[in-house]
């Protein structure tokens, strides 16, 4: 008989925001990016276990993601490869579209929000 998916809580933080969110035991990282790109609308982020960075094509259990974990999200105003990659002239620019962002993100902050994934 096949065992029933467990479905764990996660907190999600940002700088200026957080909300919760359930989501199966078996789920990807790449699964945590679309349900916080629904909720807060920003698609590029780096998402962080207990200082970790996690990659998108990694499932949870590789971070040891339990229910009552918290993600920390970086939200970035460019996609994650662009960074690495950028002069150092660009970095003053880039760091104002963050603050940007988050200023954003703390006008459509959601509290509380529970997202189940399917």
């Amino acid at each position: 008989m096949a065992r029933e998916p467990r479905i764990m809580k996660i907190k999600f933080e940002s700088p200026t925001s957080e909300f919760y969110a359930q989501v199966r035991e078996k789920s990807s990282v790449r699964e945590l990016m679309k349900i916080i790109k629904k909720v807060w609308g920003d698609e590029y982020m780096r998402l962080y276990h207990k200082s970790k960075e996690m990659k998108s094509d990694q499932f949870l259990s590789v971070y040891n993601i339990k229910d009552g974990s918290i993600v920390k999200v970086q939200v970035l105003a460019e996609p994650p490869d662009h960074h690495q990659h950028q002069p150092l002239n660009d970095v003053c620019t880039n760091n104002f579209k963050f603050m940007e962002n988050n200023k954003k993100l703390n006008r459509f902050s959601i509290l509380g929000l529970i997202h189940f994934v399917s």
